[in-house]
């Protein structure tokens, strides 16, 4: 029997009873949707994250001592900062601390305090103005009180668009008070990570150094912007061999951003397996209903497989026959999970502003359709062989 013929029987015996073929579908669609969904949006996080990384920090090498117990940190100075200049990077050096200042309400609102150089966004370009201007070189080496904000910040402590011009007075953790004036406001970074803005003050590094004793003079964490055609790994390992030889060996961390993302990378494709497992649980419970059906069809068919094999057909052409009809059901329901999971993953990148772009890719696609074709050759071999072991006599006297 040709392959059409097969084809046409099995679309007639499943079209026969289309609420029992609906019924069985949808197990199959379930298990199709889910693991498409999941796999491929573990991919669009991936995406969304490694995006935001590059929007944030680009080609950069972060620096900053190692923390051990009983051991003083190294201490990052104006010096190193020449001395990493020997290498193809522009570095950007950065004070770390933390403050309180009164919220519109009045109440103390806890802020990320950072000191670094002039003129920033000219050395690093996610960071972008919304109003304003940054403080410039001769302000940051002279620890004028002028601080950016960003729009959290902002918000925060004065509305939104009211912060320029306005006084923003600091306590810092050496209970110091710092009046300072905000002449910049900085634009929300996009992506993954602009949710999980916190409020953010920027100011002058010597600022810092002169209210904030413990401070003076060092730096808790240097940005290498590795310059373009400059290749990162390559600068990666410079960097430590320069930093091992002036600090010796494990007294400084060395993290560039292409190591977060081959960590994250890591992480989300585990992420991704275990979400697929979960879908194919799905598709194993669809399966198992198909198989039942299936069970259930040569039992109702018993006289016309004895009528086709007493006119002729063989046992391999009746297991074909039974085999085709479970395949074309799990690859319609596998077709159909695929769309529907297509619909899905495009409504959520309208809806979600974290998922960038809409990612479905062929290989996920095809790894669906073809679990959902094994699943009907897996559990369409027992029905195919009842149906083809059955005696035609017998099948022929069964009521």
């Amino acid at each position: 029997m040709r392959f059409s013929d097969n084809f046409k029987i099995a679309l007639e015996a499943l079209f026969a009873h289309p609420t029992r073929t609906l019924l069985s579908l949808l197990g199959v669609i379930i298990g199709v949707f889910a693991v498409t969904t999941l796999i491929s949006l573990g991919e669009m996080a991936t995406y969304g994250i490694q995006h935001s990384l590059e929007q944030l920090a680009g080609r950069s090498i972060y620096i900053q001592p190692q923390f051990k117990p009983g051991v003083e940190p190294v201490r990052f100075d104006a010096d190193l900062l020449r001395v990493l200049r020997v290498l193809p990077v522009q570095p950007i050096p950065y004070v770390l601390s933390s403050a309180t200042a009164a919220d519109r309400r009045g109440r103390l609102v806890s802020l990320d305090l950072v000191g670094t150089v002039g003129n920033l966004p000219a050395l690093d370009a996610s960071v972008e103005l919304a109003r304003g201007r940054f403080f410039n070189r001769r302000e940051a080496e002279q620890g004028l009180p002028v601080a950016v904000i960003n729009a959290k910040a902002e918000s925060t402590f004065f509305g939104e668009g009211r912060g320029l011009g306005r006084e923003l007075i600091l306590n810092v953790s050496d209970g110091a008070r710092i009046r300072t004036v905000v002449v910049g406001v900085v634009r929300p970074a996009g992506g993954f990570f602009g949710g999980f803005e916190s409020e953010r003050v920027t100011v002058p590094y010597a600022l810092l150094w002169e209210r904030m004793p413990r401070k003076k003079g060092r730096f808790d964490i240097i940005e290498l912007k590795v310059e373009p055609g400059a290749d990162l790994k390559e600068v990666e390992k410079r960097t430590r061999r320069l930093l091992e030889l002036r600090y010796g060996k494990d007294r400084v961390n060395v993290q560039s951003v292409q190591a977060f993302q081959q960590a994250l990378t890591g992480i989300t494709v585990g992420l991704q397996a275990l979400l697929g497992g979960i879908g194919a649980l799905s598709l194993l419970v669809g399966g198992i209903g198909i198989m039942n059906i299936m069970l259930v069809s040569v039992t109702e068919r018993t006289r016309e497989i004895g009528l086709r094999k007493a006119l002729g057909a063989t046992s391999a052409q009746v297991r074909a026959q039974f085999l085709m009809e479970a395949v074309l059901l799990t690859l319609s329901g596998g077709l159909i999970g695929v769309v529907l999971a297509a619909a899905v993953l495009y409504l959520v990148v309208l809806t979600v502003p974290f998922f960038e772009a809409f990612i479905l890719s062929p290989l996920t696609v095809a790894l669906a359709l073809g679990v959902s074709a094994a699943v009907g050759l897996f559990f369409g071999v027992w029905p195919a062989s009842q149906a083809a072991s059955l005696d035609p006599i017998e099948a022929l006297r069964y009521e």
